[in-house]
């Protein structure tokens, strides 16, 4: 019911962004009929190519032309940025229909702006979305510093695990331990023959 409802609501959302770009349509028309599924554990959704490039809710459970797998973290930021959503993508199928399906999605703008201010207004939607747009910086920032801070503690306070530094030097100290090694063998080898 869920995936359902999320189908169809991602369907009236890339339609309106595919109303608005004439040459998006015409990338995906020569795809009419083909099914495309888009796959971000827990969900499925899939979707149809339909006459004039643009997409309609697919229900049928045949094996789709391409599979689109993405992170459920970077969803949210699909919303706002489609380049975000795109960093860790799988596809699996048709490589030509793939491809111009991941240039469209790549260059759909999103507007939300746009669609907020048919409810809001204008004023109201600039300032919703610009309080969207920087939490989720704050966000990411603070997921960032999180990871940092979480690595430096457990490289810092668990002597079972050493920083990349450490490694580093240790990697250099045993290349330069196996050269001195190396010329000292055949030093001994020299002074054998030598005598």
């Amino acid at each position: 019911m869920i995936d359902r409802l999320l189908n169809q609501a991602a369907v009236t959302v890339l339609n309106r962004m595919l109303g608005r770009e004439e040459w998006a349509r015409e990338k995906l028309a020569p795809f009419a009929g083909r099914v495309v599924r888009l796959e971000a554990l827990p969900f499925s959704l899939q979707w149809a190519v339909a006459e004039g490039g643009t997409l309609a809710a697919n229900d049928d459970d045949g094996a789709p032309a391409v599979t689109i797998g993405l992170a459920l973290s970077s969803l949210p930021f699909a919303l706002l940025d489609p380049q975000a959503a795109t960093k860790d993508v799988r596809l699996q199928g048709d490589a030509e229909f793939a491809q111009a399906l991941s240039f469209v999605l790549q260059n759909l703008r999103p507007e939300p702006e746009e669609e907020l201010s048919r409810f809001v207004g204008d004023a109201a939607a600039m300032r919703i979305v610009g309080l969207v747009r920087l939490s989720a910086s704050h966000w990411r920032e603070l997921a960032e510093r999180m990871l940092d801070n979480t690595a430096n503690y457990i490289v810092t306070e668990n002597p079972m695990v050493v920083g990349r530094g450490e490694v580093a030097a240790f990697v250099e100290g045993v290349t330069r331990l196996r050269d001195d090694v190396a010329r000292l063998e055949k030093r001994i080898d020299l002074a054998a023959r030598a005598a």
